[in-house]
């Protein structure tokens, strides 16, 4: 947690005056602290520090938050905070931070129509690249490349922490390999990635605000449906709102647990390289190649 003094410092140079700071408490990745003061509330995000182990996309990863915010706000009417300030520079504390209004709501039950039709607002912002954008992570032209790109990195990052071995790196990715066609070329879309319900502030079961576009990347639908699997939020409610079917085909299905499995092994890495529990980590690592199971 950062000091006082450090807090003032970054109070300073976004030119917000005194404010009342309490901490929110460590989050799952970053810090974050209620600031509230004559300009009204805020809220406060700092990035961890260098030397907590990461994932390739975790590198550098808020600093994508600026650009994304911006065109959500510009491009759609997707209720978000607005960043007020954000430093890269490293010149008061050594990490990223960035400053966003706070907005009201709490996560809860919420109308996944609603839910639908945001999504679908976010995925109508392009790009011409896929990828993470503004961060160390690599893009490219072509959605199916840079996916098989990053099932590399991330099954490289397990193998780097110790939760999966070289022969299961290779079991895994000559599914991936076998599968190759499945992924297809489509445009870029914007992905949020991590819709999970404390990223979905609500009231009254109306959704206020979504929060944490850090994961976002452009690329494939498909995937965010795939991560919505995970948070039991890819319902007949959701594809209503959403205004498109979700494919069914055999390819979309095949395409279904290879976008599951990129998103539930990050646990594992997780699981061991930040919590230090190999157990746990070997518990996903067993998950996912059950999901792999079903079409091997």
């Amino acid at each position: 947690m950062l000091s006082a003094r450090k807090i003032d410092q970054i109070l300073q140079k976004a030119d917000l005056g005194k404010c009342t700071v309490n901490p929110v408490g460590s989050g799952y990745y970053n810090d974050s602290y209620y600031l509230d003061g004559r300009e009204g509330g805020f809220v406060l995000r700092v990035a961890p520090p260098d030397d907590v182990p990461k994932l390739f996309y975790e590198v550098d990863m808020m600093r994508s938050e600026p650009g994304i915010h911006r065109l959500v706000a510009e491009k759609t009417d997707v209720p978000i905070p607005r960043i007020v300030y954000h430093d890269f520079s490293r010149e008061v504390i050594d990490a990223d931070y960035l400053i966003m209004e706070y907005i009201e709501g709490i996560p809860g039950l919420f109308d996944q129509r609603e839910l639908g039709r945001y999504v679908r607002q976010i995925h109508s912002i392009g790009a011409d690249k896929c990828g993470y954008p503004d961060r160390m992570a690599p893009m490219g032209d072509k959605w199916p490349d840079i996916f098989y790109v990053y099932v590399r990195m991330i099954l490289g990052d397990c193998t780097s922490c110790g939760v999966i071995g070289r022969n299961e790196y290779e079991y895994i990715l000559s599914i991936y390999d076998r599968h190759h066609d499945a992924v297809v070329d489509v445009p870029p879309h914007l992905l949020h990635l991590d819709l999970w319900a404390q990223n979905i502030l609500t009231v009254n079961g109306k959704i206020t605000a979504l929060l944490d576009f850090d994961r976002g990347l452009y690329g494939d639908p498909e995937l965010e449906f795939a991560v919505l699997d995970t948070y039991g939020y890819s319902s007949p409610e959701f594809f209503e709102g959403y205004g498109t079917p979700r494919p069914s085909d055999d390819g979309a299905q095949v395409r279904r647990r290879l976008y599951m499995v990129y998103e539930l092994i990050k646990y594992a890495f997780v699981r061991v390289a930040r919590g230090g529990s190999l157990s746990t980590g070997r518990s996903h690592v067993a998950q996912c190649k059950r999901i792999l199971e079903e079409i091997e």
